[in-house]
């Protein structure tokens, strides 16, 4: 062979190897560019928020609380509360996780643990991410599979929950994976032991992170009934009942004992104590946060469920893109906002997209998406808190996009085959403006609450990303004031008890949720407490309607020392009781 020869194999030899690398780089991308772009938006959503600790108001101080009683050996015990009750609402699965941390950290310090349990909560959004869209791609082409992925992880209420100390963001996560092991098939798990005992799992740890998780066990029993195995959905069925067993007797135990039948106070097991007693007796008031209206006759519990029914078109809707008023005010143009009306047709669209998505995985027997999704919905449906639906919603957000989404492909396929040209791209076209005014609305929601939550949130609540406003930076600056005057044996009364523990190491509990101002007052006095805080939260007004009436019906008792812009705090002058 000549020379010339040799070079022209060399160049063959080296167009045919740039030609197959390009072929490569090509395959890669056509197979991975979904993925690459959910892992990118997961990014870019936690960016802004990765530094600082971790949210630990409302629900989050509880969690820490009770991780921190494990931790240092007083057992499962609300710390912040006089004489440290035994806890039985929420079960142990976080605490125990934050427990952990502060275990290897060796230290209980918010300070020190909250940072980490942040970078954790980050790298559970990741992971997050791909699940939904490893689930996702089981139903959708790759379009609309990052469609509901993206739809899911843009969500403002998908966001502040991953920012919060709460078992909502893990729980999510641990529903989708549940879904992906029950309807993986036998080249991942090819012994079927694996994928019920991985199954099994899965749904203990959904229902330790969340009592809303025995879902999990009820659509794991009824998969199996749909696919007619009676005996396997009868073994799922009494195994499932072990560990829900296995809580109930903490529960019994705890409300039989002589400490929760003589508290610490008079009101510490009261029914509208919401962290210190069960969701059985919370839900049985008619409004557990206006008490005097009375425990719930059956006639009203029946109404709640119809009504909570038929408000649920519109509550999933807004599941799955933003609630109304996140949707007015990124539609609005200047000061000009837009009807509530308006926007209900949108959000009413996007629920009835979800009903149809899950009649048609009823059709294509794709029963455990169906299953979590009517199961929840009638789960949320008996509960009297409508204003929490979107908190309870935002962990089946994975199937009720992956459901919408399955509706919305349908209706494509379907007008592709039947429908004319003309109508088809039209129809096309209005389908992809609909999905990205969603987006759209779901991004400028996340960009002015990022903004907003960074630009008022004080040092000392450094990472509260999310619905920090004035109301809780007077709120921290008055508990400030009270940890620089008070005594250590003092108590607190405040809407945020488990925060201002944690703030100031004071013990802190609710005021009473007593209509009658000298009654209240009185059971304050029982507790006993020595300062009460009437602060100027919107989303409760616990001091306000009770607290305030009852310490001004008692002057001569109490006195104001301190006012913080909106905030009061009032303080127990009389002699010691």
């Amino acid at each position: 062979m000549t020379k010339q020869a040799f070079a022209d194999e060399a160049v063959l030899g080296g167009v045919s190897g740039s030609v197959s690398a390009s072929l490569r780089i090509r395959s890669a991308i056509k197979h991975y560019w979904h993925w690459a772009a959910a892992v990118a938006l997961a990014i870019l959503l936690w960016a802004p928020r990765l530094s600082g600790p971790i949210d630990l108001r409302w629900d989050g101080g509880v969690y820490y609380i009770l991780g921190t009683s494990l931790a240092t050996g007083h057992g499962y015990r609300i710390l912040s509360e006089p004489g440290s009750p035994e806890a039985l609402q929420y079960p142990p699965l976080l605490p125990a996780i934050v427990a952990l941390y502060q275990r290897v950290l060796g230290s209980t310090d918010p300070a020190i643990v909250a940072p980490w349990l942040r970078i954790s909560y980050a790298a559970l959004f990741l992971i997050y991410a791909l699940a939904v869209l490893a689930l996702a791609r089981k139903y959708l082409r790759p379009v609309f599979a990052l469609a509901a992925t993206a739809l899911c992880l843009l969500h403002i209420w998908t966001l502040f929950l991953s920012d919060l100390l709460f078992a909502e963001a893990p729980f999510a996560l641990i529903s989708v994976v549940f879904a992906l092991v029950i309807t993986s098939d036998r080249s991942l798990l090819p012994r079927p032991w694996l994928r019920e005992t991985a199954s099994f799992a899965l749904a203990v740890a959904g229902f330790f992170l969340r009592t809303a998780g025995v879902v999990l066990f009820a659509a794991w029993a009824l998969e199996a009934l749909a696919r007619r195995c009676g005996r396997l959905a009868m073994l799922r069925a009494v195994i499932a009942v072990l560990p829900v067993a296995l809580w109930q007797m903490h529960v019994e135990r705890v409300r039989r004992s002589d400490e929760y039948r003589h508290p610490a106070y008079e009101y510490q097991r009261a029914a509208y104590q919401h962290y210190n007693v069960t969701y059985a007796e919370n839900m049985s008031l008619v409004d557990p946060f206006r008490p005097e209206r009375g425990v719930t006759t059956k006639i009203q519990f029946a109404a709640r469920v119809i009504r909570n029914f038929v408000q649920m078109p519109s509550h999933l809707g807004q599941a799955i893109s933003a609630p109304r008023e996140f949707w007015q005010s990124a539609l609005r143009y200047h000061r000009l906002y837009l009807p509530k009306s308006f926007v209900l047709l949108p959000i009413l669209g996007l629920g009835g997209l979800i009903v149809g998505g899950v009649v048609q995985l009823i059709r294509c027997r794709v029963w455990t998406v169906a299953n979590i999704v009517i199961l929840s919905v009638a789960l949320i449906c008996l509960t009297p808190w409508p204003e929490e639906f979107h908190r309870y919603l935002a962990p089946v957000a994975p199937f009720l996009t992956i459901a919408a989404l399955v509706c919305l492909d349908r209706v494509y396929l379907t007008l592709r085959m039947r429908a004319s040209r003309t109508t088809f791209v039209f129809t096309r076209a209005a389908l992809a403006s609909f999905i990205v005014l969603v987006l759209v609305v779901q991004t400028r929601t996340d960009v002015r609450m990022m903004y907003q939550g960074s630009s008022t949130a004080s040092a000392s609540a450094a990472g509260a990303h999310f619905f920090y406003d004035r109301d809780w930076t007077i709120w921290e600056q008055a508990v400030a004031w009270i940890g620089a005057h008070a005594a250590s044996v003092d108590v607190v009364a405040t809407a945020a008890p488990h925060q201002a523990y944690l703030r100031t190491g004071l013990r802190a509990v609710y005021p009473p949720f007593t209509a009658d101002p000298i009654r209240a007052c009185r059971q304050l006095e029982s507790v006993p407490v020595k300062y009460v805080v009437i602060d100027q939260f919107k989303y409760r007004d616990f001091t306000r309607q009770y607290a305030l009436p009852a310490v001004e019906s008692d002057r001569g008792s109490w006195r104001l020392v301190h006012i913080n812009d909106a905030v009061s705090i009032y303080e127990y002058t009389a002699s010691p009781r």
